[in-house]
């Protein structure tokens, strides 16, 4: 795999488009994906493809090391794809803009791929372009496409939000991570289907968003507070449209513990539709998956949620059903949980008890499948170990798979299902004689 190329910053004096505070030459037989929030071209040649970026300017750290690390995070750093730091880092200036190149090799379902990111830097003001593809035959027009970028910096304006995140694409997963059955029609009505940043499910003229957890957003909300509507209000929601000022709708009575519910009149950004909106935020494990509403009008929206639990039942959407051709690899799942103890006579530290899990599954092309479950449990220093290993056939029929030879007591009966996330999938199986055991496997290849 050609690893990649050295950015070149030769600016060219003429350009043809606009984005930003910058003028550009679009590449040639590239479609253009995005240009809202940033500019995105894409270019599909069977299995290969190409996705060139390029960020708006923001208020930077006056470093621009400090501006790359935060950038190569954001966009390129993957572990599940084997994208971690840059294998390749270089750096250079041209007319006052201090400039950092970084590239490295990723790959994902056996397909090999380069993502390079270069970050520029002058004083306060900072921006970034990428690149995504798996042949070298991209090299050449990615080149003249970052060579063509002129900054302005002239246009940018320093107004306090320059730096705030935006949600972006998926930038490799977008072009690669698929599932056979991609769309879900419920009895309901609903139809469920995966987007870059969200599962969008829809019905009768309303739409909901379920979001994916994103790490860079979730990381910068802020730390004096724990009220983070206005946060993800500005991140997620105004991002996508004009709103009015927003309303937090009165709580259901007895309703303890429930998340606020922010409304609005919106008018949405891409396709001038007016509606009306309703987020709702939904926190696993202190990551964020908001959930959006925007119905036609707001007695349509109220008709439809009315009350906290219409909004939380929707996360049981994210649901696709399970074919053999997608299920053909390696699966992991992996599960920790510890417990203190204290006396109840003193209430001195009694000492700690850990366990932790792991379930490996390798599905085959022929039928065939191994499964490996090793565990280890501690307390007070004594340490158990166990270990299960499975093999047989299995068969699998959208929502339900078989699997032989599980063990005594086990007929190796399972629900299962695909849940989006950011960037791909996770499996989901639920034994359906053993009903507590319940496993989350990610594809590792």
């Amino acid at each position: 795999m050609y690893l990649l190329f050295a950015c070149c910053i030769t600016l060219k004096i003429q350009a043809q488009s606009g984005f930003d505070i910058f003028n550009y030459k679009a590449p040639t037989g590239f479609t253009l994906k995005e240009s809202k929030r940033f500019l995105c071209y894409q270019k599909n040649d069977g299995k290969n493809y190409c996705q060139l970026f390029l960020y708006p300017a923001a208020q930077g750290e006056n470093d621009v090391e400090k501006d790359f690390v935060k950038n190569w995070d954001f966009f390129a750093r993957n572990p599940k794809q084997k994208v971690n730091n840059p294998e390749t880092k270089e750096t250079d200036t041209l007319n006052g803009w201090k400039t950092i190149f970084g590239a490295a090799r990723g790959a994902f379902n056996k397909q090999q791929f380069a993502i390079s990111l270069s970050t520029f830097t002058k004083d306060s003001i900072t921006y970034y372009m990428a690149a995504v593809f798996t042949d070298k035959k991209y090299i050449p027009v990615a080149q003249d496409f970052f060579a063509s970028i002129v900054p302005d910096e002239n246009k940018f304006v320093r107004n306090g939000n320059n730096n705030l995140p935006v949600e972006q694409t998926n930038t490799v997963a977008t072009v690669f991570s698929a599932i056979t059955k991609s769309t879900t029609n419920f009895d309901d009505g609903w139809t469920a289907t995966p987007t870059n940043n969200y599962v969008k499910v829809t019905k009768t003229g309303t739409e909901v968003r379920l979001y994916f957890v994103n790490i860079a957003i979730d990381q910068q909300r802020p730390a004096s507070t724990n009220i983070y509507e206005p946060y993800y209000w500005k991140i997620i929601v105004q991002q996508a449209f004009i709103t009015n000022q927003p309303v937090v709708r009165e709580k259901e009575p007895y309703s303890y513990g429930t998340a606020d519910i922010w409304e609005a009149d919106v008018t949405d950004k891409q396709t001038g539709q007016p509606g009306y909106l309703g987020m709702r935020l939904w926190f696993s494990n202190g990551a964020c998956e908001p959930i959006v509403v925007i119905a036609r009008d707001k007695n349509t929206y109220y008709s439809l949620f009315g009350k906290d639990g219409d909004f939380t039942k929707m996360k049981g959407y994210n649901k696709f059903a399970v074919t053999q051709n997608d299920l053909i690899g390696k699966w992991k799942n992996f599960d920790a949980a510890s417990i203190s103890y204290y006396s109840v006579y003193t209430g001195d530290y009694a000492g700690m008890s850990t366990a932790s899990t792991n379930d490996d599954f390798i599905f085959t092309s022929t039928g065939t499948y191994q499964s490996v479950h090793t565990g280890t449990s501690s307390f007070r220093g004594a340490v158990a170990h166990g270990k299960s290993v499975y093999k047989g056939t299995y068969r699998v029929n959208d929502w339900h798979l078989t699997a032989t030879n599980r063990g005594a007591n086990d007929p190796g009966e399972f629900t299962c299902q695909f849940e989006a996330i950011k960037g791909g999938y996770l499996l989901r199986l639920q034994n359906k004689t053993l009903t507590g055991d319940v496993l989350t496997l990610f594809k590792y290849k």
